[in-house]
């Protein structure tokens, strides 16, 4: 079934399982740096993820995103964390300007192109929440240029994990509005839509 043929009475447990977390699993390749897409809970879930991935010696750099924090950037903040978790300052690269996944891709461009040349940058991992890593993924996959290759690296938050999402109507809620943002976003072609 393509994805922008869902319909809302179709998106039942099954489905929204397959939609949103088969396949997406971490790999454990290796790449040039570590896209991590910015939350307000970013920094409880998806940076230590990031520094685990550079304390590991599978990315060099780590590019925290996002700007739509109140007062602070939430790059900035995410910069912060990495840093104490003991990821050197000099590692850490920010891009402050962004306030949606779409514009995390595409603002991260920018600060890739200044920190290493885009064109040398052949691979990336990618790190946001679990539910929300097909979106962000086929984003990546198709704004990057088509010569990076982008791999999901997913953080686990603490209730919209793949085997625990149902359990409450919050996380729920959470896991339903993000499917329908997929499936709007293959509608209006934001990335190729594709089949689950």
């Amino acid at each position: 079934m393509l994805v922008s043929r869902i319909k809302e009475d179709d998106l039942t447990d099954e489905l929204l399982d397959r939609l949103l977390f088969e396949g997406l699993e971490d790999t454990g390749v290796s790449a040039d740096c570590a896209v991590v897409l910015g939350s307000s809970k970013a920094v409880k879930y998806r940076v230590p993820v990031a520094a685990e991935l550079y304390h590991a010696g599978r990315v060099g750099s780590l590019m925290m995103c996002g700007g739509a924090a109140e007062g602070i950037p939430e790059a900035l903040q995410m910069k912060e964390k990495a840093v104490s978790l003991g990821v050197p300052e000099k590692a850490v690269l920010t891009e402050c300007s962004s306030l949606n996944t779409v514009e995390n891709i595409l603002y991260s461009m920018t600060e890739l192109q200044r920190a290493f040349w885009l064109n040398r940058v052949k691979s990336l991992l990618l790190v946001t929440t679990a539910f929300h890593m097909r979106r962000s993924l086929a984003i990546a996959r198709y704004l990057y240029p088509a010569h990076i290759q982008v791999y999901p690296s997913p953080a686990q938050d603490t209730h919209t994990r793949r085997h625990n999402w149902m359990l409450t109507e919050k996380s729920r809620g959470l896991v339903l509005q993000e499917a329908k943002n997929l499936i709007l976003c293959a509608q209006n072609g934001v990335f190729p839509d594709f089949t689950v």
